[in-house]
């Protein structure tokens, strides 16, 4: 999600068009203006599967630790990495596996096109720590730094990537560059569309989703951090006003400090607390093809909408930039606080009423005893609907694109979700109503973000200040009559 580029020409160019598979927000707000929502697009709210790579994960609880972070996914698996490290005990807590939910299930992409401003600096800083994470680790996360093309078909994205540029001008990390017709059709060899330029970025990489979260959970128990998987934290104890351990349905943990990354979980773990956490959800299809033959960076056809990367398996893997977002309570009772997110957004959100997936959250209970099981013991692993008809027209158009290879054969197929929040900036933020506990959550560019997310929590976590300004990170933003001001 992104404030919009213009164009010059009064004309708007998203980054959801651009980078699309999901927007968290807009689809919901616009039940609001009529949208026909369908009864597809939902989740399976259950066990659910997992395809990421198996993480080895200890058995034992322990009694205590410095930290406990909640999540599995690049988010958390960074935070602890990076507490662990600087020799902390730190213990990650896993409802279901390892990277079994978003982290896993999406499209690979580590990359800065269409930003916002004030995102430059935390992804500027996260592309320096990616660049060295696989030495770091002692492994493999399939991180490639390929850079990144946006192919325009005509002037109007090629004016609206100019306007981006001259707002981005002086921001760190940026190194994007305008190409004119001849270079963009040399960095896509065969591609057959009208074009008209491009945008291009060196820095920008691809790694692997299925290997990046196990990869860094691997190396955090070689530093002797504790993995606890299938590992639901139901609630936080407190003791003179102030984090003092968490409840899991495998025991107590004592601690001084809790990191919530929790990523679509994150509002309900929240709202036990009597926290409010204005995160939404949205669910986006990919599909992998085996095909040789083509461009070896990943590319954007802002003609078609199609979103295209090589993977380690030797083809491609594609979606589209359009994302359906599921109707819940919570969206339907937050439909005014959307609107911003419903200007930026326009058309290329679907909004969905899958009756299941409402019922689910209607029925999802607000609060429960520490002796009890959670919600998060019903439901381990959430697994999107994949819609194969769009797999199909991926796959269609990626062979009208570059009609020489040979057919496209889909491989493999699945979905997963993306979050974000009101203003489309996620929580990095300690929590003043429970002194001890930290959000890390809300996060729309998580693979991106994550190894920079990670060091500023845990350098939160520690007392110290953080390099990245985490003013608009905050999470007290959406409570004390700050504007809402939605960013790309």
């Amino acid at each position: 999600m992104r404030e919009d580029a213009q164009t010059g020409r009064g004309k708007k160019l998203t980054r959801r068009v651009l980078l699309g598979a999901g927007a968290a927000i807009a689809g919901t707000a616009a039940i609001g203006v009529g949208v026909l929502a369908s009864r597809r697009g939902g989740a399976i709210l259950g066990p659910g599967t997992s395809r990421a790579r198996a993480v080895s994960g200890d058995k034992e609880i322990p009694t205590k630790a410095d930290v406990v972070v909640i999540g599995g996914g690049n988010i958390g698996c960074f935070t602890a990495l990076t507490l662990a490290e600087r020799g902390l005990d730190v213990v990650l807590c896993e409802k279901g596996v390892i990277a079994g939910e978003a982290s896993g299930r999406s499209l690979g992409y580590i990359d800065g096109q269409f930003i916002d401003p004030v995102k430059a600096e935390i992804i500027a800083r996260s592309k320096a720590l990616w660049s060295g994470t696989d030495k770091r680790i002692a492994g493999s996360t399939g991180y490639k730094p390929t850079g990144l093309a946006a192919i325009f078909a005509d002037e109007e994205g090629v004016a609206a990537a100019e306007g981006w540029l001259s707002s981005i001008k002086g921001a760190p990390g940026v190194d994007a560059r305008l190409l004119g017709k001849q270079e963009a059709q040399a960095l896509a060899p065969g591609f057959t569309d009208p074009v008209a330029g491009a945008l291009y970025q060196a820095s920008d990489a691809i790694a692997e989703p299925t290997l990046v979260a196990p990869a860094v959970a691997d190396h955090l128990r070689r530093l002797k951090g504790k993995v606890l998987q299938n590992c639901a934290v139901r609630g936080i104890e407190t003791q003179g006003g102030r984090v003092s351990g968490v409840v899991t349905e495998r025991g107590a943990i004592a601690c001084s400090t809790v990191i919530l990354a929790g990523g679509a979980w994150s509002p309900v773990f929240a709202r036990s607390l009597g926290l409010d956490l204005p995160q939404f959800m949205a669910f986006g299809t990919v599909g992998r093809i085996a095909a040789t033959g083509g461009p070896q960076i990943p590319m954007i056809s802002t003609q078609r909408s199609v979103v295209f990367r090589p993977n380690a398996a030797g083809g491609y893997d594609l979606c589209r930039g359009i994302g359906y977002a599921p109707i819940t309570p919570d969206a339907i009772r937050r439909l005014f606080s959307l609107k911003p997110a419903l200007d930026n957004l326009g058309s290329s959100i679907i909004p969905v009423l899958n009756g299941a997936t409402f019922l689910a959250f209607a029925q999802m209970p607000k609060r429960w005893k520490l002796d009890e099981p959670s919600p998060f013991e019903a439901h381990r692993i959430l697994v999107p609907e994949t819609m194969s008809d769009e797999i199909d027209g991926l796959v269609a158009d990626f062979s009208a694109i570059f009609p020489k290879l040979q057919k496209p054969m889909v491989t493999d197929r699945w979905a997963g979700a993306l979050t974000s929040t009101l203003d489309n900036m996620p929580v990095i933020s300690p929590v003043s109503a429970y002194p001890g506990l930290i959000v890390g959550s809300g996060f729309y560019f998580g693979l991106t973000m994550a190894p920079a997310a990670g060091e500023a929590l845990a350098d939160l976590a520690m007392g110290r200040t953080p390099s990245i300004d985490l003013r608009h990170y905050r999470f007290d933003r959406f409570h004390d009559g700050s504007p809402i001001v939605f960013r790309v």
